[in-house]
């Protein structure tokens, strides 16, 4: 079963087809600047979290792309990710969730990091709002200071909430739930849940934007500081990972994709 899995990860980046509706609900989604773009897979041949179909992103040492105002290469990054462009309302309940796996042959790139979910100012600062990043001893969510204004992408602000939700030995392997509840606001009734295979792992009551703007919500693989590894270690390796089950919503029920 490994040997099957490792041949089909390295067709991944041959794989055709961005046919993800079956995966995706309440969402509308657009390539974010990526050379490498998501693909549709199937049970028979990958891993998915429900029903027949799933996603996959890969990334490769060296593949970036820039555009007239954006240059990842010339910024030490690299990315395949999407990104969800239907409209957010402020102080209005929203949830999201999706189901992520990162295969063992997926290895972490600290001292870079490697970002599989964000919230982002994409109109702004593109200051990350709330994210998911894979680290050397697992996979953390990270949460900004409201009260700071990022000025500088290549120098964010130290975040107000740094935390480990998987250790690096249960990280790989298997599928991980991840249920986000949030009402994006400046004002004190904001509100931050997040649940990590049905156990709550994060909450947060109060201001949780440094502007009056909903953001975005981004998932994929996503990598940078890339030249800090380059400079230590040289190429860095292929990362990639699994997603399924991704959705949006009014409510927690929305949001819950069975078979």
């Amino acid at each position: 079963m490994k040997r099957v899995l490792m041949a089909a990860l390295a067709a991944v980046i041959g794989l055709g087809g961005t046919a993800y509706a079956a995966d995706t609900q309440g969402l509308q989604l657009k390539d974010a600047n990526s050379k490498n773009k998501m693909k549709t897979i199937s049970a028979d041949k990958f891993p998915v979290r429900h029903g027949k179909s799933g996603l996959v992103f890969q990334v490769r040492d060296g593949q970036c792309k820039g555009n007239r105002t954006y240059d990842d290469c010339k910024g030490g990054r690299e990315r395949s990710e999407v990104q969800d462009t239907k409209a957010i309302k402020t102080d209005t309940e929203t949830w999201y969730a999706f189901s992520l796996m990162i295969p063992n042959s997926t290895p972490h790139i600290e001292p870079s990091g490697t970002i599989l979910a964000q919230f982002q100012d994409t109109k702004g600062s593109g200051e990350i709002t709330l994210g998911f990043e894979m680290w050397g001893d697992g996979l953390y969510i990270v949460q900004d200071d409201p009260r700071t204004q990022q000025v500088d992408d290549m120098d964010p602000p130290k975040p107000m909430v740094n935390k480990r939700l998987v250790s690096n030995g249960q990280l790989r392997g298997r599928w991980h739930d991840i249920k986000v509840q949030a009402v994006w606001s400046v004002q004190e009734s904001g509100l931050l849940r997040v649940w990590l295979n049905d156990r709550l792992v994060h909450e947060h009551r109060g201001r949780n934007l440094n502007r009056n703007v909903a953001p975005a919500f981004k998932f994929g693989v996503y990598r940078s500081g890339l030249n800090k590894y380059r400079a230590q270690k040289g190429a860095v390796p292929t990362q990639t990972v699994f997603f399924d089950s991704v959705a949006r919503g009014p409510s927690q029920a929305s949001v819950t994709i069975t078979d």
